[in-house]
């Protein structure tokens, strides 16, 4: 960036977001939050890529609160978060949750709710991808999964209920021995007994 502006060529804001992207992604948020200070200074604001890109570098460094406080101020200055934005947020607090303060599993329950009431939801990967950080935070799903639940799509509950199914078809072999075959009925998995 330094050498751009020796040669007389001035860095836009793509030019910035780009730097502070490419910091973020190394790991390098001193770097990132000094470009942000040197784009201040210019009178350059952040726009949402940019806030993006440091959200999901203070997620990839492990800070989940310095993640949610990058969230808040980009909303402060008046910028709407997409659902890239949601997304990357919600997954790095997820992922840091077992290890976080009382604030991220605040956080987990607020972006949850911010993405329920503007009617965002998530593909089916992510959603499993996410349950699975719930079970390590929850051996019984409470308020967490329900509130995150609600941005799973459609799809999630016929998959949950079928991975129940299949978990409880491996009990179900010990009652083959038995002579008790099963059978699915229909895509709703009920059973009954074959003949």
């Amino acid at each position: 960036m330094q050498k751009m502006i020796q040669d007389g060529i001035s860095p836009d804001i793509h030019t910035y977001t780009s730097f502070v992207n490419a910091c973020s992604k190394a790991g390098d948020m001193n770097r990132a939050m000094t470009a942000l200070e040197e784009m201040a200074s210019l009178g350059m604001k952040p726009n949402i890529k940019t806030y993006t890109a440091l959200i999901n570098g203070w997620a990839l460094a492990s800070y989940p609160d310095k993640a949610l406080t990058c969230f808040e101020e980009m909303k402060q200055a008046g910028l709407e978060p997409d659902q890239a934005v949601y997304h990357c947020l919600m997954t790095s607090l997820l992922s840091r949750a077992t290890v976080a303060k009382n604030s991220v599993y605040t956080g987990i329950l607020k972006i949850s709710k911010e993405m329920s009431d503007l009617g965002f939801s998530v593909d089916l990967g992510t959603a499993i991808h996410w349950s699975k950080s719930l079970g390590r935070l929850e051996a019984v799903p409470t308020q967490l999964t329900n509130a995150v639940e609600k941005v799973f799509p459609p799809s999630w509950y016929s998959y949950k209920r079928n991975h129940k199914t299949l978990d409880t078809n491996d009990d179900m072999d010990s009652d083959e021995e038995d002579g008790a075959d099963f059978e699915v009925l229909d895509e709703s998995l009920h059973f009954r007994p074959s003949e």
